[in-house]
């Protein structure tokens, strides 16, 4: 396994560790915990989604919180696994961390809280779905929609660099390049909250394994 650099430790060298690693766990674990908690099916799209989501209206408060969090926390969790991935294959771990921060980048308007804006504006499900239709398909920047998907092959170069670079337990690059595979599956075969939770689950083990080698500062 190579070993990353290292340097003499201080009290910050080792909180800095500690949050990393918690925020690699936390951030993909809460949106498992969203999945799980949320009644409106995340897997459905257009007027069925409206729907589902106006008769479900109150729980958007607390989905957006946990969103909110798990947003915040993936942007040191990026920066844990890629150390490691850099570490292992530094050109290849690069580019894994160029694409997967991606997924912290807003490219478009977020779906959910234009549903309840305008539902709470008083529009009806038939307006809100074409609303939404016309903001994921209708607009200029409506193509960086589909940028999730660059953000995972991040993810998924980032694991190929711990494995090939064994900067990180073969076991848990393996995960970390496979765990990107399984997320888009339940949408887009509009399966169940439960299915994306698991697959949510399994990237919070790639993720929080892959960041625990990250090195422990020495004294």
């Amino acid at each position: 396994m190579t070993t990353l650099d290292t340097a003499p430790s201080t009290g910050a060298d080792t909180f800095a560790r500690f949050a990393m690693i918690t925020c690699a766990v936390v951030s993909p674990l809460v949106v498992a915990l969203t999945l799980v908690i949320d009644p409106i099916k995340a897997t459905a799209e257009g007027e069925p989604l409206v729907k589902d989501f106006a008769a479900h209206l109150d729980s958007f408060s607390t989905s957006s919180y946990l969103s909110l969090l798990s947003a915040v926390t993936l942007i040191p969790a990026i920066f844990a696994i890629s150390k490691v991935g850099r570490a292992g294959k530094p050109v290849l771990g690069l580019v894994g961390m160029i694409l997967a921060f991606i997924l912290v980048i807003p490219f478009t308007p977020d779906s959910s809280s234009t549903i309840y804006a305008a539902l709470k504006s008083g529009l009806d499900t038939q307006a809100t779905a074409k609303l939404l239709d016309t903001m994921e398909n209708g607009l200029p920047t409506s193509v960086f929609g589909f940028t999730f998907f660059p953000g995972l092959l991040g993810i998924v170069l980032l694991g190929v660099a711990a494995l090939l670079g064994k900067s990180a337990p073969a076991w848990s690059a393996i995960l970390l390049l496979v765990a990107p595979f399984l997320i888009p599956v339940a949408w887009l075969a509009g399966l169940s909250n439960l299915v994306a939770a698991v697959a949510w689950l399994v990237m919070t083990a790639a993720m929080g394994s892959v960041a625990l080698a990250l090195p422990k500062p020495t004294s």
